[in-house]
């Protein structure tokens, strides 16, 4: 599916690194416009001293002339308050085939006055994908000289534009404060419009003339940046709004009329030619079971159909037909959900397009609207399954059982969900209707880790030994991902790295992985390694941190939270180390046992002596994917207990 960039107008913050237009002088004759004289000269009140800028005015004016055509009229004036804040002087306009670029200039007023123009041919012209092998969106982009603290920096455009749906997008929170942030609406007589409002309580329009109306808002503040917290899109007020005639029907109104415009997109997509119901039949033979059927035929889309992105015009948005799609050999992510529901309804198994968004939280039940990045497969569960062998799993309003399947995932198996796509609303695609759908939060035990180390100390500190890891879930899938397409080097460069963030001056000496392409197994790496300096000797005493591996504590800040702190997902994690002590040393302090449960997650950790042994067994459970900001404290508490224990030491001394 296309970015947020092309279904939403793009927050200036995020705008990808452009061109630089340096050293450029001031112009002479340089004609910057009464409107941006205007915002530049108004008193601003107090900001927080980390304010980067502020937007002194973002303005939009929307002309409908059809059926997703409009021209779009949009204004931007900023004031740079410190160097982190340069980056409000990079502007881009993205455009699709077709569009036409009526008007685009940028200006600037330095600290001292002085004035600076760019017009059209000072635009340059590139690709906002890295990741497409061919896409028919570009952007124009510049960058506003003399774009320094204190500067105002200013931006129009007006494109002639089409869109796919009826529906247009108003951003008015950003991470900097908007002073003012304005959009109107010109609709042809006889159309009417509805809006949807996340953020902020609904504004009243004013009426500015027939069928023109007019959006205010004033002061809103700037989205904080903190350590953690979610996207910007996520968080960010917004109004949806869609249009059509008083007399037809709309596209883009409701959830349920976005999932019939898709159904409609996606009508012919799927028809099975002969070669694709031959391969289908091949991959199931002899598996007569539901699950057999289902796993053959996602394996073969994960291993067999290479993610390609080819999207022109419609194509952002419709999948490329089934054939095209298996004769090829790749497609991206709705087209090979296109190819799989396919080749499951040639072996008599119904499956459905679900359209999700892989930032959790942008899609928001109350703002019926397109704005998605990804595609997905719901495949129906035999009216007799329970679902239990699955994990993501959803009941629909009319009570039938869907397996969420990612076809594009190549490293989580039939049956899981990553976590970025969990505990978050999607839209299920079904023949002729669209069902607002919240995907499954899955229990920790789905991500596990688990660590077990043997080791040997030694009389002068070093340490050698065996660590065994299986994971699976996005453990394993996230070093699949590294190691699956890595040569022996970059393997043992990823173990090491890895090492480097507990142990010292080591030396990694063997590793083995199994189960490496088998996704549907736990991934095993077994390793070995030396450190020459673990322990640390004071006189008769030695220092023996237990922890010898694994860091899950991160630092939470004593600043105010206004946003969530992120955990990544859940997970179940176990640590379980021995050590065998060097002769001569005996066990002289232990630290003490740890626990505690925040409801959100929970650790616990032991120590304890058998002989010449030390054992360390630690369990680090996270239940939930965030934690609110009125949480913060327990959240820092909880992290620093953490940190405590992983920095913990036994202490050793010499037996005389």
């Amino acid at each position: 599916m296309r970015k947020v960039i092309e279904g939403i107008r793009e927050f200036p913050s995020s705008v990808l690194i452009l061109l630089l237009i340096a050293n450029i002088p001031a112009l002479a004759g340089t004609n910057v416009p009464d409107w941006v004289r205007q915002a530049a000269g108004q008193s601003l009140p107090s900001y927080d001293p980390e304010t980067k800028a502020v937007v002194l005015l973002d303005d939009i004016s929307y002309t409908v002339t059809g059926p997703g055509e409009y021209t779009e009229h949009y204004r931007r004036v900023v004031k740079i308050l410190r160097p982190e804040g340069r980056h409000e002087g990079e502007f881009s306009v993205y455009l699709r085939a077709g569009e036409k670029v009526s008007s685009l200039r940028a200006w600037t007023i330095d600290s001292s006055g002085r004035e600076f123009e760019l017009k059209d041919k000072d635009f340059f012209e590139r690709s906002p994908y890295s990741y497409d092998l061919y896409n028919d969106i570009h952007l124009r982009t510049a960058t506003a000289p003399a774009a320094n603290p204190g500067a105002v920096v200013a931006f129009e455009h007006e494109v002639r534009r089409r869109e796919w749906l009826n529906q247009l997008h108003w951003v008015f929170e950003e991470e900097s404060p908007v002073r003012l942030a304005h959009l109107a609406v010109q609709f042809p007589l006889g159309w009417e419009y509805k809006t949807f409002w996340t953020g902020v309580l609904q504004v009243e329009p004013m009426q500015a003339g027939a069928k023109r109306w007019e959006w205010t808002i004033r002061d809103v503040p700037g989205i904080r940046d903190e350590p953690r917290m979610p996207g910007l899109t996520s968080l960010a007020g917004r109004m949806a709004l869609a249009y059509f005639p008083s007399e037809g029907t709309t596209n883009s109104d409701s959830w349920d009329s976005i999932g019939r415009w898709y159904a409609g997109l996606t009508a012919d997509r799927r028809s099975a030619t002969p070669e694709i119901s031959a391969r289908a039949r091949e991959l199931t033979s002899g598996k007569n079971d539901f699950d057999g059927q289902v796993r053959a035929l996602a394996g073969f889309l994960q291993s067999d159909i290479r993610y390609v992105a080819i999207e022109i015009g419609i194509g952002g948005y419709q999948p490329h037909t089934a054939s095209d799609v298996y004769r090829l050999r790749y497609g991206d992510c709705k087209d090979k959900a296109t190819l799989l529901s396919s080749m499951l309804q040639e072996v008599g198994i119904r499956s459905h397009y679900v359209v999700i968004h892989t930032e959790r939280g942008v899609t928001k039940p109350e703002v019926p609207s397109a704005l998605f990045n990804h595609v997905i497969l719901a495949i129906e569960l035999p009216s007799n399954s329970s679902g239990g062998a699955y994990r993501a799993v959803v009941v629909s309003k009319a009570g039938k059982k869907y397996l969420i399947f990612d076809s594009t995932d190549t490293f989580t198996p039939l049956g899981e969900l990553r976590s970025d796509l969990q505990d978050s609303y999607a839209l299920l695609v079904t023949d002729s209707t669209g069902e607002l759908i919240h995907t499954p939060l899955l229990a920790p035990d789905a991500n596990m880790l688990l660590r077990l180390g043997h080791f040997t100390l030694t009389s002068d500190g070093g340490l050698s030994g065996e660590v065994v890891e299986t994971s699976s879930g996005d453990h394993a899938s996230w070093a699949r991902a590294a190691l699956t397409h890595s040569n022996e080097m970059q393997r043992l460069q990823h173990v090491e790295k890895n090492l480097s963030r507990s142990v010292q001056a080591f030396t990694l000496q063997s590793l083995d992985i199994q189960q490496l392409k088998d996704v549907q197994q736990n991934l095993v790496l077994t390793y070995k390694f030396t450190s020459r300096q673990y322990g640390q000797t004071r006189g008769p005493l030695m220092l023996v941190r237990p922890r010898v591996l694994g860091e899950k504590s991160f630092v939470v800040e004593e600043k105010p939270r206004h946003y969530p702190i992120g955990l990544r997902g859940t997970s179940h994690e176990i640590d379980d180390y021995e050590i065998q002590l060097p002769e001569g040393y005996v066990v002289d302090d232990l630290p003490d046992p740890v626990k505690i449960d925040m409801g959100f997650a929970t650790y616990q950790s032991r120590i304890e002596v058998a002989g010449s042994k030390i054992h360390y067994r630690r369990e680090y459970t996270v239940r939930e994917l965030a934690v609110p900001a009125e949480r913060v404290s327990e959240l820092r508490k909880f992290e620093g207990t953490i940190g405590a224990d992983e920095q913990a030491a036994v202490v050793l001394k010499r037996a005389y």
